[in-house]
């Protein structure tokens, strides 16, 4: 028995439902993402994360036919009871609505409700709808939103602020929540900045989150993970209690329930066993339909295993072993035996305890605690596109999606936030950068989830290269390590010359006129070196209010080596509002006025413009018998 999934099936079983064309086909690519990460799952032994087994997809019976897909009937709301009542988690595709309107008679508690998530027919946004902690619906919503490249759109207060949040870690434990009341106030006091106490009869692997602090009994709340719930190391303790033990009984036929109640009852008590750390009542199979033991089991939620005695026989260790009891179910020994068989073989941390014809013990699986894995936190580098908006890739709209903080130049910033409106930010001015990259290091480090936002390819004169000078030197120091990831984005060479037309078809170089960081002797002979071999070259930064001559500079260079009628072009505001372009020649961009916002385009020798739109051939053969189909 495994402490850490004591109290959760290791996969999480889905039904999905569908209520048009579209919906069905994303349903069946939400589909196929989920089983392949069962297959992940079986392949790489993964338990990082929650693992999902679709269950059924279902649509309407008018859709039915047309899909290939089996129908609910003529009842959503009782199709959902069925399995709502089995503890399936759901994906709506389709309106909230109607997701809302069809879980709303089964709602009844989050500590035991299934997740429920509903998602739109384009894939856009995942809302846990129920259940986003013990369910785990915030996990399968982001699942979800990482099949269909959309965003999950996560509302509990402690992932929106990157904190530890206590119900869903004890779910992922395997512990009980005794006090529910003070599971609140502890995420209130967590959010609000205050410091919590934590307490463990068992070793957590990995680092304290952030807001605990260990065995500090002054503080006023805490946390304590026993199966004592009699102790109470703070002033307020929030017991958590493994699911980890087995009770083992032996009984003479016919006991009252009363009396074996008491009996389970008694022995727990004396051992300081709190009754919600146990997972199962054993005993020898011929007791199977005792009705005590029948009923025990039912009324206090325990599972009922049986064994029959050659398997109690085969159990090792050192039992209390009876003569009679050998003589009257064919094994020397029930409880214990019984006790330690359904726990895996667990330790006996209550031997045989026998009284009025009812025999107890009590065995115990070592819990294996970890604190959540995202500590060390994730530093992702994001490039937005020259634009952001339709230029974002959807593998930065997950990360953006996923990130516990966005962090950026205020101008970046600003063009993601009406997609993540409820995202906390942290902004620098322009020229900031060392100061921006490290406030998102620190942030990581202290295990956030950080997106650090620039524009274009964060690789491109961007901040990923710097995030990993700094990440190295800070390990360097001693620091805690970061992972950092860039995800590339579109550059503003690339995105211009989609607007010009085709400048970029064959060799080209990129160079920034822009002296801050390097010498105008090294741009100068960048340029002439580019100009000499023919190349196109695309030119970041051409002027600034004070490099007002930069751009006519790059030209006089450029004049050296190209025909004053070289096909140029110029975009600006590429991707934003306001762009705009123009096709021109050498000569007549020596006199144009261009700003920060401006990318410009140099072509070589064979550049020509068709149809107003700059194009650098490649070179084919254009014959008429030549074909390119």
């Amino acid at each position: 028995m495994d402490g850490r999934n004591a109290g959760r099936d290791w996969r999480t079983r889905v039904s999905l439902v569908a209520f048009t064309q579209a919906g069905c086909a994303l349903a069946r690519r939400i589909v196929e993402g989920l089983e392949q990460e069962v297959t992940r799952a079986q392949v790489g032994g993964q338990r990082g994360h929650a693992v999902y087994e679709v269950a059924e997809l279902v649509t309407t019976e008018r859709l039915s036919e047309a899909t290939g897909l089996a129908s609910y009937g003529q009842d959503l709301m009782g199709w959902v009871g069925e399995r709502f009542a089995r503890g399936h988690a759901f994906v709506f595709v389709g309106a909230t609505g109607i997701a809302v309107r069809a879980i709303a008679p089964y709602i009844r508690d989050k500590m035991s409700d299934p997740a429920v998530v509903s998602v739109d027919e384009k894939g856009r946004f995942a809302v846990p709808l129920l259940s986003g902690h013990v369910g785990g619906a915030n996990d399968l919503a982001r699942a979800v939103a990482t099949i269909t490249g959309g965003q999950a759109a996560i509302s509990t207060a402690t992932d929106v602020n990157g904190q530890f949040a206590v119900d869903e870690w004890a779910h992922d434990q395997g512990l009980a929540i005794v006090e529910r009341n003070l599971a609140k106030e502890v995420s209130a006091c967590l959010l609000a900045g205050e410091m919590v106490g934590f307490a463990s009869d068992w070793p957590v692997a990995g680092s304290l989150p952030g807001g605990l602090a260990a065995d500090d009994a002054d503080l006023p709340i805490g946390i304590s993970v026993t199966f004592d719930t009699a102790r109470h190391p703070f002033a307020r303790t929030l017991h958590l209690v493994p699911r980890a033990t087995c009770v083992g009984v032996g009984c003479r036929r016919g006991v009252d329930l009363a009396l074996l109640r008491e009996r389970v009852r008694s022995v727990l008590a004396s051992a300081g066993i709190d009754s919600r750390a146990v997972v199962a009542l054993a005993t020898i199979d011929v007791k199977r339909d005792e009705p005590a033991i029948r009923l025990l089991a039912e009324d206090l939620g325990w599972e009922l295993r049986t064994f029959s005695a050659e398997e109690l026989a085969a159990v090792p260790g050192d039992f209390a072993g009876s003569d009679f009891v050998r003589q009257t179910v064919g094994v020397d020994n029930v409880c214990e035996r019984a006790a330690v068989a359904a726990s895996g073989g667990g330790r006996l941390v209550v031997r045989k305890q026998a009284a009025d014809g009812v025999t107890v013990a009590v065995a115990a699986d070592e819990p294996q605690l970890a604190w959540p894995a995202v500590q060390g936190g994730l530093l992702s580098v994001v490039g937005l596109g020259p634009g952001a908006g339709d230029d974002l890739t959807l593998r930065a709209h997950r990360v953006l999606a996923e990130s516990d903080l966005i962090v950026g130049y205020g101008v970046y910033v600003d063009l993601v936030h009406d997609l993540y409106p409820d995202k906390p930010t942290l902004t620098t001015p322009m020229r900031g950068e060392v100061r921006r990259c490290q406030m998102a290091l620190d942030e990581a480090a202290r295990g956030r989830r950080v997106a650090l936002v620039c524009s274009g390819d964060p690789g491109v004169y961007g901040m990923a290269g710097l995030c990993l000078e700094l990440e190295d030197r800070g390990r360097a120091a001693g620091g805690p390590p970061v992972a950092v990831e860039v995800i590339p984005g579109v550059t503003a060479a690339n995105g211009g010359a989609a607007v010009l037309g085709a400048p970029l078809m064959h060799d080209f170089a990129v160079i920034s006129l822009s002296d801050l960081m390097t010498p105008w002797d090294t741009i100068a002979a960048r340029l002439e070196a580019a100009a000499a071999s023919d190349m196109v070259v695309a030119l970041y930064n051409p002027s600034s209010k004070k490099r007002t001559d930069y751009l006519r500079k790059a030209c006089d260079i450029l004049l050296r080596h190209k025909a004053p009628g070289t096909v140029c072009g110029l975009v600006r505001n590429i991707g934003r509002e306001g762009q705009s372009w123009q096709v021109t020649t050498l000569a007549e961009l020596r006199e144009t006025r261009a700003d920060m916002f401006t990318t410009v385009y140099v072509g070589n020798a064979a550049t020509r413009s068709i149809g107003g739109r700059m194009v650098t051939p490649r070179g084919y053969d254009l014959g008429e018998g030549d074909s390119h189909a």
